[in-house]
């Protein structure tokens, strides 16, 4: 079935073959349908993922069954991610909804606190065949530390099947990473690593960390913009039907740009 039930699935394979899933933000069915239509056109596995915002216009429920509805008639592989959770709780909702995965977000917990969460929430993703994503961010007074490789192979340890790494891109912002600190941490590791703020890393960067094990690169800005610009160039049309469809299709170029960057 095309809906990636378990997310370890394509985790796995996307580190076995040394390629990076795109993981595109989205709380609309242009934004969804956007992606899936470039995923479709190049014949590519992609991630959805919701934020923890965007489940305020949809419950986990219904955005599980878009995403499966949409996967079935594109027959490419897709699996659903829950973006930055908060705690324990929204990942239980989410799991039992049906995502294919789900992301701890222990940024500004002690970290023995995050080690002991991870080892509980992996346990129920496990159980209930999906897959975790736990941050290795360290947080001082708002600003994201870079990771600590150490801390990186505990949260492993503990039961996360991809953990997401500070080095140095940041989110919404044009950003370049320490490649040196990644590879460090790709080395002790050994795993899946995730990068977050993916819209405004280097090209060479990505192309260089997708060789270093990084298997997801979070996409959020690039799509919203590219919606937020139809919208605004468009709002004189009397047609919403025509505003959609062209916001689907800036939304799908983005898609189409990043998913042939971080593919094989």
């Amino acid at each position: 079935m095309p809906f990636v039930q378990d997310g370890r699935e394509l985790i796995t394979r996307a580190f076995r073959e040394g390629f990076a899933l795109p993981a595109f933000n989205f709380c609309s069915l242009e934004m969804a349908q956007g992606c899936v239509d470039a995923a479709t056109a190049l014949n590519a596995p992609i991630i959805l993922q919701t934020y923890q915002a965007d489940l305020a216009f949809a419950s986990p429920k219904v955005m599980v069954a878009l995403v499966k509805a949409l996967a079935e008639e594109s027959g490419v592989p897709i699996m659903l991610h829950l973006d930055h959770g908060l705690g324990l709780e929204m990942a239980q909702t989410c799991l039992q909804a049906g995502y294919s995965s789900v992301m701890l977000d222990g940024g500004n917990l002690e970290f023995n606190e995050l080690v002991r969460q991870t080892k509980i929430l992996a346990e129920i993703a496990h159980d209930m065949n999906a897959s975790l994503e736990v941050s290795a961010e360290r947080f001082n007074q708002g600003e994201s530390a870079p990771s600590n490789p150490e801390e990186a192979l505990a949260l492993f340890e503990a039961g996360a099947d991809m953990v997401a790494c500070s080095v140095g891109s940041e989110h919404g912002q044009t950003s370049s990473l320490d490649l040196t600190r990644l590879e460090t941490i790709a080395v002790t590791t050994k795993a899946p690593l995730v990068l977050h703020g993916g819209s405004g890393i280097a090209e060479q960067h990505l192309i260089a960390a997708k060789k270093l094990g990084v298997v997801k690169v979070n996409i959020g800005s690039a799509s919203y913009r590219a919606l937020l610009k139809v919208w605004k160039e468009t709002s004189v049309l009397n047609n919403h039907r025509a505003v959609y469809t062209q916001a689907r299709e800036a939304v799908s170029l983005k898609a189409t740009h990043f998913i042939k960057l971080l593919g094989h």
